[in-house]
């Protein structure tokens, strides 16, 4: 059996290396996600794998920045999305349904600030994970954001898990 750690490292990679084709079609969507997210992760360094933690390095490109040169939103919300994903497959789980996503902008990142990313699991319940993630300027120290997101099984996406009693 794969490592679980070795296996969220590889679906990260997968995600970044994909071929960015913007092709959009109402009747397959995967092009557009492979798209973003390709967009939005290429450049993401896994440093630090463990059972439920995931610690990665990202500089920002100038390709993900708005005007005024500070790092778009949506493109932050990508990669903590896909990053929730990559550290809940470290518990060796499947891949989740987001159902509760929030993240709280503390300071602005700008163009070329590395940041870094550190994604632990912080518990399950029944179909139910909860992920937090911390996104701090490696040049300063300074918290950038903090990232809380819940994922579910979803049925169509591996094995059932029992209903959830929360």
């Amino acid at each position: 059996m794969e490592n679980p750690g070795k296996r969220a490292t590889q679906w990260l990679q997968s995600l970044q290396n994909s071929t960015p084709t913007p092709i959009l079609s109402w009747l397959d969507h995967s092009n557009i996600t492979n798209f973003f997210e390709s967009f939005a992760l290429r450049g993401i360094h896994v440093q630090q794998i463990t059972h439920g933690r995931l610690f990665c390095t990202f500089t920002v490109p100038p390709r993900l920045v708005e005007e005024n040169g500070h790092w778009r939103a949506a493109a932050l919300m990508t990669l903590v999305d896909d990053v929730c994903g990559a550290v809940i497959i470290t518990c060796d789980l499947p891949l989740k349904v987001s159902v509760d996503y929030n993240v709280s902008y503390i300071s602005p990142v700008k163009v070329q600030d590395e940041i870094e990313i550190d994604a632990r699991v912080v518990g399950h319940k029944g179909g139910l994970s909860t992920v937090v993630v911390e996104l701090r300027n490696k040049g300063t120290g300074e918290l950038v954001a903090l990232a809380r997101q819940s994922m579910h099984n979803h049925p169509t996406f591996g094995h059932k898990a029992p209903l959830s009693k929360i």
